[in-house]
Parts: structure tokens; sequence; C-alpha cells
């Protein structure tokens, strides 16, 4: 039985998963905004292992408050952390910490609950896994606009912050995690029928997400990866994963200067949230 934390699980990739795990005996704390729907899923799992926790991965004392929560929740330790809420709203949005919305909660909010939650993870040799997504591919990466406000676009502001998911769990296993038995990894999940892009949308961007994601596959066609990421004995040498196999990111992932950029970018704005 394996301790798994899953973020944005009561739709999509992360409630399918939440599931699954739950269903295989693990222990499973699923994290989301809505109380009511938490409350929804655990009354269904109530046979389970299963633990919800309310926050809003927007409002950074809320992320402190969940950290609490989770240190004393499981004092053994945590196997696997799965970063997977992710928001694609469709108009500019800015936190009450004054970063755009999607850079925050896509990117931020991950480098920092992976960063506080390493102690937890060191106890069990544990892994860090984000959900990520080929679309990171299209993105670019502007040094002098790194949040991406300028010419705002919701699905490029998206792929952005896929692209930064990637280099943050570069990053993290070059540096932060160079010395540890912790390892972090990122998932492309493929097309995915999943409402992330109807959530703080007009009508018309989430008829447009929902046409575009009709093809996809269903939540559960997508866990491959993460079962074999949480499952493999050994740590898996490489970093981007699709099916359940090793794939290629984008080339400019491999630029160094690209990742100390984000990378420090990243621990500035997280030390300007948490003085």
């Amino acid at each position: 039985m394996k301790t798994i934390v899953i973020t944005g699980m009561t739709s999509g990739i992360g409630k399918a998963l939440f599931y699954d795990l739950a269903k295989k005996n693990n222990h499973v704390i699923g994290i989301a905004r809505s109380p009511e729907k938490l409350k929804a899923i655990k009354a269904e799992l109530n046979a389970y292992n299963v633990e919800t926790l309310t926050a809003d991965l927007s409002d950074f004392s809320s992320l402190e408050t969940l950290v609490q929560k989770l240190e004393k929740i499981i004092p053994s330790g945590l196997d696997v952390l799965v970063n997977n809420a992710a928001i694609v709203p469709s108009s500019k949005m800015t936190t009450n910490a004054g970063f755009e919305m999607q850079y925050q909660v896509n990117h931020l909010s991950v480098a920092y609950l992976s960063l506080s939650v390493l102690p937890l993870l060191d106890k069990k040799n544990g892994r860090i896994i984000t959900t990520a997504s080929n679309a990171h591919k299209r993105a670019k990466f502007d040094v002098h606009d790194l949040e991406a406000t300028k010419r705002y676009h919701p699905l490029r502001s998206y792929m952005r912050t896929k692209l930064y998911n990637i280099m943050l769990m570069f990053s993290l296993n070059e540096t932060t995690l160079k010395q540890t038995n912790i390892k972090a990894y990122a998932v492309h999940p493929g097309l995915v029928k999943t409402p992330i892009g109807t959530k703080h949308a007009s009508r018309m961007h989430a008829f447009f997400w929902r046409l575009f994601t009709k093809r996809g596959m269903h939540p559960n066609e997508a866990l491959s990866s993460y079962h074999y990421l949480i499952d493999a004995k050994t740590h898996p040498e490489n970093l981007y994963y699709y099916q359940a196999r090793a794939i290629k990111y984008a080339k400019l992932i491999d630029h160094q200067k690209n990742r100390d950029t984000l990378f420090q970018k990243t621990k500035d704005d997280l030390k300007t949230l948490t003085q």
C-alpha cells in the first residue's frame, strides 16, 4: 500500500486516478477546491482508505494550510505526489498575489507544493508526478514575459505553463533532488475528454473546448503512465512519459539557460509569496 496525494481530483484524469488507486487499496488523499464535490466522492469511496482536503491553488495561504494538514495526516511519509490540478480561464485573470492565474495555479502552486512536501517524500524515497501535455511543444519561452501576460490567449498561456511543468521537473531533478532518493517526472496524458477548459470560461470558449476534446479518450484510458511511475520498484530513468513509455520533449527544454531562468524566477516568486 502506498500513500498518494492527488491535486485536482474531482473531475477528469484526477478523479479517474483517485478512484483507481483507492480501489487498489492505496491510502489516497485527494485535494480540490469544492467541498461539495469532495464530500460526494468520499461518500462513494467510503469503504476505501481515502481522505479529501479542500484547498485553493490560487491562494497561497490555502496551500500553506494544506501542507500543515498533510504533515499531520501522514507523518510517516508520502510515496507519491501527483500534481494534476490546472486551470484554463477564457480571459486574463490575476490572483490576489498579483500573478497571472494560470502561471500561479498551473506552475507556482506545483513548485510550492512539490518543495513543501519534500520532507514527507524523503521518508519514503518518493516520486513527484506532474500532468503536463505535448501542447508544450507549441509554446515559446519568452524571458521577457514568463507569465504570458502580453497579448493574452488562454491556450497560449496553458501551453506555456505545461512547458514550465516539464522544465520544473527537470530543474528539481538536477538541483534540489540530486542528493536525495526522490525523483520528479512529467506525464503527457494525451487528448482526454476533460472539463478543464470549460471552467472559468465563456459559453463560446466552453463550446469549442468540448468540440476539441470530443474525439479524446476517456480519462480511465489515460492512466497507464501514472501507474507505471507509481508502481515501478526503482525510479525510472527518463523524465517525460506517454502511455507508460518515455517520449521526447521540446528541444528548448534542454537549454540550461532557459531552465535556470525559469527556476530562479520561480524561487524568487515563491519567496515573495511566503514572506
